[in-house]
């Protein structure tokens, strides 16, 4: 018997019988997908934040105040950008918000801990970040339409 630790929760591998073998594996499968990494409660303090979208060339936390985009630069920026979350899927935020320079007026409040997004997936495996769950937003600069005309010939 040998054991093995998937996150935080013991798995115990027998290699005989094939029933078990079965079982063990879905425990295991279940084990893996259930160690999504948690955000932790919602702070108790409702804060204003005036955010800029970051575009890097990953799947990471891509948004930032304007005093952190003053204060540091690449890898020290990126390691003060946070992630937002809508609390309702009708406050996902348009397609028109996501590029460089964008700036959005987010209600809302931090996690405790660092996360990422809900239904947030990425296959680059990014570091969890702080996650800012918005619950009203206002949209102060979109560059959706300055992106498209350099992109366009």
């Amino acid at each position: 018997m040998r054991y093995y630790r998937y996150c935080t929760k013991p798995v115990l591998v027998i290699s005989h019988n094939s029933t078990f073998m079965k079982v063990l594996v879905l425990i295991t499968l279940v084990s893996v997908f259930s160690c999504k990494h948690s955000k932790g409660e919602l702070e108790k303090q409702v804060q204003t934040l005036e955010l800029s979208y970051v575009s890097w060339a990953c799947d990471c936390a891509n948004w930032a105040t304007a005093s952190d985009l003053h204060k540091y630069e690449g890898d020290n920026l990126a390691d003060h950008c946070i992630y937002v979350e809508p609390a309702l899927p009708s406050l996902t935020l348009p397609d028109s918000i996501g590029y460089d320079g964008d700036r959005v007026r987010f209600i809302g409040q931090f996690y405790t801990d660092k996360g990422f997004p809900e239904g947030y997936s990425s296959q680059e495996n990014p570091d969890p970040a702080r996650v800012f769950r918005y619950t009203n937003y206002q949209v102060l600069k979109s560059n959706s339409w300055e992106s498209k005309k350099l992109s366009t010939p």
